[in-house]
């Protein structure tokens, strides 16, 4: 796969009505959102191994917003300039190095957890991460086609 470096740009979701997915979940509703971010994922243009991809990575952030974001969070889903965003925020601490830099590379074996976030960056064209102030905005893009 062709990678794209990281851009700190990303293009604002449009307004209600172009957003193709606005899914609040929490650790109840996870399978039922990976299904949501598979239907309409397809339907944003993403198809085979590119959906697969992306409903990983959906499912990824998702869950790292459960586990480390308090519990719950926000998913997001649109299209613009060809590619399919895939956008989660939660409400927590917001991440201690939201920096991706060394996400291309994989975690010591000795250290604990750590990989998600690699594979988020692996899997994905590009990631940008936001820290604000009630939590992290984490969003990765999938180019269409």
């Amino acid at each position: 796969m062709v990678r794209d470096e990281l851009s700190r740009a990303v293009p604002a979701p449009p307004d209600t009505a172009g957003v193709q997915l606005d899914q609040p979940f929490d650790r109840a509703a996870l399978v039922a959102l990976r299904s949501a971010v598979a239907a309409h994922g397809g339907n944003l243009g993403l198809s085979g191994e590119r959906l697969d991809l992306l409903v990983v990575v959906a499912h990824e952030l998702a869950s790292n917003a459960v586990r480390h974001g308090g519990g719950q969070g926000r998913l997001r889903l649109w299209r613009a300039d060809g590619s399919v965003y895939c956008q989660v925020s939660d409400d927590g601490p917001g991440m201690p190095d939201p920096e991706p830099d060394g996400w291309g590379r994989p975690p010591p074996v000795s250290v604990e957890g750590g990989r998600g976030l690699y594979f988020v960056h692996t899997l994905a064209d590009g990631v940008t991460v936001h820290n604000g102030d009630t939590g992290a905005v984490v969003t990765a893009r999938f180019r269409v086609g």
